[in-house]
């Protein structure tokens, strides 16, 4: 491999000045040999972009091409659970004749379909999947962690399984959070936004009686669901937050604080029903709840 390596320096050093260009970040990286993008040159496999030069190729493009990989992804999870939660072959081709439906970026269709390929050997299929986890998670900042969590919780039969997923607006959820504090302007909207939003959830799951109430409440839980995640930054750093809140920020968030109570109450008489049989009902419920996944860099 470091043969190969030193060949690919050979070749970029000898070509002429108005034909040389700079290679992408990650191809750097391969030239320096670090894994696994030295191996997907090793073995021809086409490197991912990072997430500024995704964004420079695709132009407008990007939202909808990440909105369309994370389509993907939900099929290709939900499938995996009616599989006993195993990606197999059948399962990578027919997500990457998805993702050439849905216009998700080039290279994930690419990646399946090697995936898919009998032919490829284990170490072979091991760098693809390590360069798909780079593409889905550091190009496009998908959190694919709670995307199966969410599926696991679903206990479903597969075929409602997979239009209980479908169905949800993926396009604003399942994103790994920014390393970063949100902007201190924001911190406010947010915790009255979240506390807006939780009255409305305790309202509506105080309502439920019986089981169609409880399919209906999910129903009307999930339209609230586009708007909670806008709350995602200010939530998973919140204990980073605390320390430096405003006297009204402070006064917001002890009146969250008294909504997540009462809230915490409607959900007890819930739990002690069994959500009226209603797997959907809780299943979104718990995404007001579960935490934010790792920031992302």
């Amino acid at each position: 491999m470091r043969a190969a390596l030193q060949f690919v320096i050979c070749v970029i050093a000898s070509l002429p000045v108005w034909a040389w260009e700079a290679p992408l970040q990650n191809e750097m990286a391969a030239l320096q040999g670090v894994e696994p993008f030295a191996e997907g040159v090793e073995y021809g496999i086409p490197l991912p972009p990072t997430a500024a030069e995704a964004r420079t190729q695709s132009g407008y493009r990007y939202e909808l091409e990440r909105a369309a990989l994370k389509q993907v992804l939900v099929y290709r999870t939900s499938r995996a659970k009616a599989d006993r939660n195993r990606m197999t072959p059948a399962n990578n081709a027919a997500c990457a004749k998805l993702a050439r439906q849905l216009g998700a970026p080039g290279i994930l269709a690419t990646y399946l379909d090697l995936l898919a390929d009998s032919s490829l050997s284990r170490r072979q299929q091991y760098v693809v999947e390590q360069l798909l986890r780079r593409l889905v998670q550091e190009t496009y900042g998908i959190d694919t962690l709670q995307m199966r969590l969410v599926s696991e919780s679903a206990e479903l039969p597969p075929t409602q399984h997979m239009r209980f997923m479908l169905q949800l607006p993926v396009s604003s959820m399942f994103d790994l959070v920014p390393a970063k504090l949100p902007p201190k302007q924001r911190v406010l909207s947010d915790i009255m936004l979240m506390t807006s939003l939780l009255r409305q959830v305790d309202g509506i799951l105080s309502r439920v009686q019986n089981a169609s109430g409880a399919d209906a409440a999910a129903q009307a839980l999930q339209a609230l669901l586009p708007m909670w995640e806008t709350t995602l930054q200010t939530r998973y750093h919140a204990s980073r937050l605390s320390a430096d809140l405003t006297p009204a920020e402070r006064m917001s968030a002890r009146l969250l604080e008294s909504t997540q109570a009462g809230l915490l109450r409607t959900r007890r008489r819930l739990h002690e029903n069994d959500w009226y049989q209603s797997t959907r009902l809780r299943t979104i419920d718990e995404l007001f709840r579960r935490n934010p996944a790792p920031a992302a860099d």
